[in-house]
């Protein structure tokens, strides 16, 4: 492995680490800038793992996250933005092509996309036994570590939240 590697697997675990504090944050605001912080550190590292399909959608994820942040605040808007951040997205992915894995985190990202910005918290939780799946896969694939960590923590996350958010149906 050489040094710009190594450099951007621990850059990978900070991306980590930043995604952690992301979940300790009350405000929608907060969690969505937060995220915002973590997706540009993911972006430094996969550019240093020559993730190319990665960092452009994460880029394209730093944009979701600012436009989500205002998007409730024009009913139209709201309806209509999470389809048109999943077609750019799925639009940018043919010129960020590196190879038949890149599908995986393209389909993953694209779909996250849509459950963030129409799924309700538990359709949201299941959806990212999906889309985190599918990144981890190209994750293993790059190989970045903290990718793989920090999608491995997603899905634990959403496994408990299901969980711990079931509704039970009266008897």
């Amino acid at each position: 492995m050489q040094a710009i590697e190594i450099i951007g697997q621990i850059i990978s675990v900070v991306a980590v680490i930043i995604t952690f504090i992301t979940y300790q944050m009350k405000s929608s605001t907060r969690i969505f800038v937060t995220n915002a912080a973590a997706t540009a550190v993911s972006c430094i590292a996969y550019a240093m793992l020559g993730g190319t399909t990665a960092l452009g959608l994460n880029i394209m994820c730093i944009v979701r996250n600012i436009c989500y942040m205002y998007k409730d605040k024009n009913k139209y808007l709201s309806k209509i933005v999470p389809a048109v951040l999943a077609l750019v997205m799925a639009v940018m992915s043919a010129f960020l092509w590196e190879g038949y894995h890149s599908v995986f985190f393209v389909v993953g990202i694209t779909l996250n996309t849509l459950a963030m910005g129409y799924f309700n918290p538990q359709n949201l939780r299941k959806s990212i036994l999906l889309t985190s799946s599918l990144i981890l896969i190209y994750n293993l694939f790059i190989p970045s570590i903290g990718g793989a960590i920090n999608e491995i923590v997603a899905i634990s996350s959403s496994v408990i939240g299901l969980f711990r958010n079931r509704t039970r149906k009266a008897v």
